[in-house]
């Protein structure tokens, strides 16, 4: 293969790290649930309402739902960047489709973990803003690009009269 016909470095970076988080999600989906995993949902959402004692929201939920959205985003976006011929918005619905694969998972009894319709719509969220920062990404880069090409000089002279 010529250095012409091989991806671009920023590429195959986000190649190899879009199979490491991968790697990240089956192993937080296929993990029996543990107090450590409530532990960490508890913080985040202790932490997102300021560590305030009267909570509107149990902390526990809200730390599930935002971890659920962040969780989609880099997914979406290293899809998006790593893989550039398919729309990004394309890669938010095969993301929303690994969510419900995820979810389908968690009915395993062996697993001990509770499929649930809302962390799929909260997944789909994530993947669709990590598509819209992948789009947006792809705007600024082609204005760059645009940015580059010389433009034609008004003196210059007419190739025939």
């Amino acid at each position: 293969m010529s250095t012409a016909d091989r991806a671009p470095s920023r590429v195959r970076l986000c190649r190899g790290i879009t199979a490491g988080y991968l790697v990240l999600v089956g192993l937080a989906v296929l993990t029996p649930i543990r107090q450590e995993a409530i532990a960490v949902k508890r913080m985040a959402g202790v932490w997102l309402q300021g560590g305030a004692s009267h909570r509107a929201i149990d902390p526990v939920v809200l730390g599930d739902v935002v971890l659920n959205i962040v969780g989609f985003i880099p997914l979406t976006l290293l899809l998006s960047l790593g893989w550039r011929k398919l729309r990004p918005y394309a890669w938010a619905g095969v993301c929303l489709l690994v969510s419900v694969a995820c979810e389908a998972l968690q009915l395993i009894p062996a697993l001990n973990r509770r499929a649930d319709l809302f962390n799929i719509l909260e997944n789909g969220s994530g993947a669709f803003i990590g598509a819209w920062i992948a789009v947006q990404i792809r705007r600024l880069s082609v204005g760059q690009v645009v940015a580059s090409v010389p433009t034609a000089q008004s003196d210059a002279v007419p190739a025939h009269r």
